[in-house]
């Protein structure tokens, strides 16, 4: 298991902050991902948009299988992939997620739980679910992987068209 304390979330900032001067493919694309969640969450601090990028992954990861979970896995970038594993037991169950609604709501219940919340509501969620996932999906294809239920991968490919077409951006907690 690996655990994302304090200590690792500086050190995966740190990683985010870093990917700049780095020069593959995949790397231009995490921080052409990165900056793009950052301006269009609104967020000053890298730390939190770590931890918001992991909490999208990580309830993600619950929903998928052990298998469908190495698809993504090896479609990732190195530093995705430590936010996707993050609190990970091998031995943990699958929570089979139908909806997009259930999704976001696992996600904001998770995050309630913490001593500093990362979203004010539930539509904070949402929104910051659609950017990320979409953006996952522009710059690593997540899903066209066909790991996700087809019910919340047509739901979230939906949402992603709606929200782009209406040009929408999420602010959440700073």
């Amino acid at each position: 298991m690996i655990i994302c304390n304090k200590r690792n979330l500086t050190q995966l900032a740190l990683m985010v902050s870093s990917l700049a001067y780095t020069h593959t493919d995949k790397d231009e694309q995490s921080v052409r991902f990165f900056k793009e969640i950052k301006n269009n969450l609104g967020l000053h601090s890298s730390r939190k948009l770590v931890s918001v990028v992991r909490a999208v992954l990580s309830q993600l990861r619950k929903t998928l299988s052990h298998e469908q979970s190495s698809v993504v896995i090896n479609t990732l970038p190195s530093l995705f992939q430590l936010l996707f594993v993050a609190n990970w037991k091998y031995d943990d169950k699958q929570e089979p997620i139908m909806h997009l609604d259930e999704l976001v709501d696992n996600i904001y219940q998770e995050d309630k739980k913490q001593k500093k919340s990362l979203f004010k509501s539930e539509i904070d969620t949402l929104n910051s679910v659609l950017l990320i996932i979409s953006k996952l999906d522009k710059f690593f294809g997540i899903l066209g992987l066909n790991v996700f239920r087809y019910s919340l991968t047509q739901e979230l490919k939906q949402a992603v068209v709606e929200e782009t077409s209406l040009g929408s951006t999420a602010v959440i907690n700073n």
